[in-house]
């Protein structure tokens, strides 16, 4: 025989015990635990009611049920987790996402935030048919066609926001192909998303090949990012909003020496990167056409940035943070074969976004990449979770080490399979409005 205790219209206890079945009065409540299980990629553990139930019977719904008599609210939520799904959680284990006021309950939302293989499971078969994971996405759907138990708009829209205050998820975007449209601007939707939710307190940062230069080009300062982004595709922990310098991965002189000997003997000449306080300086002896073209860059208010670039008559091997160059598909590959026999450094390979038959070698510090500048900045802000968007094979490590890879729609097919889903093409504002979803679902 279950017994409840009543609550009052505060949800304070009234010392008054009913036993299940007995009819609640006006003004009388009982406290409810429902429990949502989310795992790292942002799927929801759904487990559909037995058949034979009285109360929402075949349905899919939350794990949950009601406090009994002695019982605060987090033992009986451990309680119905393990009688339910047989999962064991230890004190501390679940997260508190808040209380809500229904009907005759109150509710205690708590999230359990763990991968678990639903096939593991212990299901109690008096109560529970089945269990699995599914998307926000997919549970909404089940609200749609009347699959899952409605509990209500303002309820779904309390636990979507109570799962994502629940932990730190750190998202990350690059730029060019994924965040910026194809003439390489932000879109008004765009900046006006991400400083919305960041100011809401969203975790969001940027990754990209660009440098100091090249997020200022673009006005990227118009997004209000609080955490640092991502430059030099791994190189640069950038504070954009005060223009400082956070982290940054040098190499040695040897290795800047071993590099430059790779390109005087195939007779090409880089672009060398040095940091100089919280700037970053660009040496050359000769630029290509399309080189000397991004020189010549001006941003909006029609200002250049000459005073970065130094013509020299022979590059010094003194420490470096970063090599460029731009060529033909055939060059660029001649050029990565020859650099892969140097220890010690990282070269990226790839094809320009925004001009036909140029491509991209850059190289750093082996560790320099933006993966691991990632994983820098997770430890930085203590984040418990990572989900990252990108287009291009230079986003492939992030998606290694995320929890959650998205591509975009206009995404390489490389990019794509390596990816957990696909979103909006980046003329689509695709990140921002996932972003957007994730705060604001639509039921």
């Amino acid at each position: 025989m279950e017994k409840w205790e009543l609550l009052d219209e505060n949800g304070n206890p009234t010392g008054k015990i009913i036993v299940r079945g007995e009819p609640l009065l006006p003004g009388q409540y009982h406290l409810v635990e429902h429990i949502w299980i989310v795992d790292s990629k942002g799927r929801i553990l759904i487990q559909r009611r037995a058949d034979h139930l009285r109360l929402m019977a075949g349905l899919w719904a939350a794990t949950g049920g009601s406090a009994i008599v002695g019982e605060d609210s987090e033992s009986a939520a451990r309680r119905e987790l393990f009688e339910e799904l047989g999962i064991r959680t230890a004190a501390g284990d679940l997260v508190y996402g808040g209380r809500m006021r229904r009907r005759n309950s109150f509710t205690d939302i708590w999230l359990l935030y763990r991968d678990i293989d639903p096939a593991t499971l212990r299901l109690q078969k008096e109560e529970v048919a089945e269990a699995r994971w599914a998307t926000p996405e997919e549970l909404i759907e089940k609200l749609h066609d009347r699959t899952f138990h409605h509990y209500g708009t303002a309820y779904f829209q309390f636990v979507f926001r109570a799962i994502e205050r629940g932990r730190r998820t750190l998202y990350t975007t690059d730029l060019d192909g994924t965040l910026l449209r194809d003439d390489a601007t932000l879109s008004p939707y765009t900046v006006e998303t991400l400083n919305r939710l960041i100011s809401r307190g969203m975790p969001i940062s940027a990754a990209t090949a660009r440098g100091t230069i090249g997020v200022e080009i673009i006005g990227l300062d118009r997004i209000h990012f609080r955490l640092p982004i991502i430059a030099l595709g791994g190189v640069l922990l950038y504070d954009l909003y005060r223009k400082r310098i956070v982290q940054c991965c040098e190499m040695s002189a040897p290795t800047v020496a071993a590099v430059l000997d790779v390109f005087h003997a195939l007779g090409r000449t880089p672009q060398l990167y040095r940091r100089r306080g919280n700037e970053v300086h660009i040496y050359y002896t000769a630029l290509n056409t399309l080189e000397a073209a991004f020189i010549k860059r001006v941003d909006a208010q029609g200002r250049g940035y000459d005073r970065f670039y130094h013509k020299v008559g022979q590059l010094r091997e003194s420490p470096a943070i970063f090599f460029s160059c731009q060529g033909t598909e055939a060059q660029q590959k001649l050029l990565a074969e020859h650099l892969a026999a140097i220890p010690g450094i990282r070269t990226v390979l790839y094809k320009d976004t925004y001009h036909e038959d140029n491509w991209f070698v850059e190289i750093c510090r082996e560790d320099a990449d933006k993966g691991r500048a990632l994983e820098r900045l997770r430890e930085r802000i203590r984040a418990d979770r990572l989900v990252v968007f990108g287009d291009n094979a230079n986003d492939l490590s992030m998606f290694r080490v995320a929890d959650l890879a998205c591509a975009v729609a206009n995404a390489t097919e490389q990019t794509k399979d390596a990816a957990d889903t696909v979103i909006l093409s980046n003329e689509q504002d695709g990140v921002a409005q996932y972003l957007n979803n994730i705060y604001n679902r639509r039921l």
